[in-house]
């Protein structure tokens, strides 16, 4: 008989085969409640339980004087549950007629095995609507957060715009994200067995809303600026442009604008063709070469060094001069001109014998206090800092055609605040678009406020070329007379210069018109920059970017409530202008004894000094050039010498 045959044995086999399963099953309890408990217990309150992100409307922006420019909406988003929606495949095309999408991306969708799809994030109100009125059952709806922007374009590169997500992609919507998308709330939710959310613990309140962001920027200046730029754009026929206005006494910018351009609420896939060109901000990323316009920095780095005055003369070689083997060529040919007047009519020899005389490291620390080579540090992303090369790389040539600004390259925010600079008495400003951000509780969580970067140049050189740039805009010949307001002075200069051929690395055929000034000149208000990208009708900056300037100064004025100054020319329209006390160096010549001489053609200034020094009392109505004269020309003199001379406003020479 064997032991297992015995019952006794038996018994204790089966006793210990019980036994170690009763410790197996013991010791997978231990595993699973103890060890493992925590674990498991928390991927069941995921299966049953979920933790919700309440995510905060995006704070609103407006502009400096309380303009809405972006604002968070509650619109709907559509998704369904293709469970629920099966067996409604015939009616799948007035689903998709109502969401706008084609028939076979919406069959794609619902056949992917997904339990959760999207139909349509961030849908108008009228697109849901249609949508409820089929009475699809697996269709249903959330509110989400859509950003908005009333004014469509209006600083649309300033501003930016933002994903599907509420995720800020570009502009202020990128580089303030942290500040508008504000603080998300969180809440636990159980789910039934179909997915549903149920609140566990009451309605949570809404979260408040990020951050509210005021702009320096002038809706209306910005409005003016953009509506003024395409206008120009499209009258040269340019590829684009771009247009900065700032106050020069802060900094702040009060418009900027670029074309191409683009519609924040709707900007287009990545994918889209040349959609990089119409979101850039070319205005602080596009370095350029500024043409003449960088002869008013030359003017003020040799005036502030008494490396020049403004009647010295220079001798402008007829508009041809060989340095090397490079000649240097003006558009119009000079003989004797003084330093006011190779500003006046941009003569490249003549400024290139005045940086001769400064010299390049002076001229080259000038640069650099003028804040070209780096960044201004605006608070926009993406800008780029210029391209200024080392001084110890620059060979004569160099210095020469850094003089007339070519060779360099600059960004057209740099330029305008160099400008500022000038217009505010030599002090560079570092510009900015931020006013100030206030949280939901009205704590100013930012108010950065104006930032001087340095002085520049005295009080005294600043006044001094700013003379100088008058002469551009309102002594006839000067290349800026398209840019002349009426009612105020402007100080200006204009720019034309060629576009670098980025395959072959030297220039080519393309041309950047430009031209940068400040008003009134005598007590400036704003300084703006107008830049038109290959323009085809003509290239000169005094053609197609001054009447541009004109445009957009007379707008920004008005808009800043601007009265025109009490003028010499507003007081003789109405008044005999009284001769002159003569002086034994200025005795007045007396009138020819046979007929009146021509007053036609001259400026204001030209005709009263001819006309003081004759001997005549003069009566002047009207702004401008002389258009016509009382005697007229070649008439018998009367006894009393009165002229009376009518100014009008006409075209006048414009060059480069």
């Amino acid at each position: 008989m064997t032991l297992l045959a015995h019952p006794r044995a038996r018994t204790f086999v089966v006793a210990g085969i019980l036994a170690s399963l009763f410790l197996v099953v013991l010791a997978r309890a231990i595993d699973l409640a103890v060890l493992r408990g925590p674990a498991l217990a928390h991927l069941a309150d995921l299966q049953h339980r979920q933790r919700i992100a309440l995510i905060p409307p995006r704070g609103t922006m407006v502009d400096r004087n309380g303009e809405v420019l972006a604002l968070s909406l509650e619109v709907p988003s559509i998704y369904v549950r293709p469970r629920e929606f099966a067996g409604q495949e015939a009616r799948l095309p007035l689903l998709a007629a109502a969401l706008r999408v084609p028939v076979r991306e919406l069959r794609a969708r619902l056949a992917g095995g997904q339990p959760f799809v999207w139909l349509h994030r961030q849908a108008l109100p009228r697109q849901a609507a249609a949508v409820g009125r089929l009475g699809l059952r697996g269709i249903y709806m959330v509110a989400e957060g859509r950003r908005f922007y009333p004014h469509n374009t209006l600083a649309a590169h300033i501003l930016g715009f933002v994903g599907v997500d509420s995720q800020g992609l570009e502009g202020l919507e990128r580089h303030l994200d942290d500040f508008i998308k504000g603080e998300p709330q969180y809440i636990d939710v159980d789910r039934d067995a179909r997915g549903r959310e149920i609140l566990r613990g009451g309605v949570a309140p809404a979260p408040a809303e990020g951050s509210r962001v005021v702009l320096t920027i002038d809706a209306g200046i910005q409005d003016a600026a953009e509506r003024e730029l395409a206008a120009g754009v499209a009258a040269a026929q340019a590829v684009g442009g771009a247009a900065v206005v700032l106050d020069p006494t802060t900094g702040e910018v009060l418009a900027l604008a670029n074309l191409p351009t683009y519609n924040p609420n709707q900007p287009g896939a990545v994918r889209e063709s040349r959609w990089r060109d119409r979101v850039r901000n070319r205005a602080i990323t596009d370095p350029y070469e500024p043409g003449s316009t960088f002869k008013a920095i030359l003017a003020a780095a040799a005036v502030e060094e008494k490396a020049v005055r403004p009647s010295e003369m220079f001798f402008c070689e007829h508009g041809r001069s060989q340095i090397g083997k490079w000649a240097i060529h003006d558009t119009h040919p000079h003989g004797w001109l003084s330093f006011a007047e190779v500003i006046q009519y941009s003569s490249n020899i003549g400024a290139s014998k005045v940086a001769e005389r400064l010299g390049r490291e002076r001229y080259y620390q000038y640069l650099l206090a003028f804040g070209f080579g780096v960044r201004t540090g605006i608070d926009l992303p993406g800008e780029t800092p210029g391209i200024m090369r080392p001084l110890e790389t620059w060979s004569r040539i160099d210095l020469t055609t850094h003089s007339f600004g070519q060779g360099i390259s600059v960004t057209a925010l740099q330029m305008a605040t160099a400008f500022a600079a000038i217009a505010n008495g030599g002090v560079l400003m570092r510009p900015f678009v931020v006013r100030r951000i206030v949280m939901p509780g009205g704590e100013v969580a930012l108010e950065p406020g104006p930032v001087v970067v340095r002085r520049v140049v005295s009080t005294r050189t600043a006044e001094t070329v700013t003379e100088l740039l008058r002469r551009v805009v309102e002594e006839r010949g000067g290349t800026g007379t398209k840019a002349r307001l009426d009612d105020f002075p402007v100080a200006g200069k204009t720019g034309t210069a060629q576009k670098v051929n980025l395959q072959t690395g030297g220039y080519s055929s393309k041309r950047i018109g430009s031209f940068v000034g400040f008003v009134p000149a005598n007590a400036p208000r704003a300084v703006i920059l107008v830049l038109i990208d290959e323009p085809k009708t003509a290239s000169y900056g005094g053609v197609v970017a001054a009447p541009v300037f004109r445009a957009i100064a007379s707008a920004v004025l008005k808009r800043l409530a601007v009265e025109p100054p009490a003028t010499a020319l507003q007081a003789s329209a109405a008044t005999p202008v009284p001769r002159p006390t003569p002086t034994e160096a200025d005795a007045p010549v007396a009138p020819s004894p046979s007929a009146t001489p021509s007053f036609l053609g001259l400026s204001l200034r030209e005709a009263l000094t001819r006309a003081h020094a004759a001997g005549w009392e003069v009566v002047v109505s009207g702004t401008g050039y002389v258009a016509a004269q009382q005697p007229l020309p070649g008439a018998p003199l009367g006894a009393d010498h009165r002229l009376a001379l009518r100014l009008a406003v006409g075209d006048t020479l414009a060059t480069p």
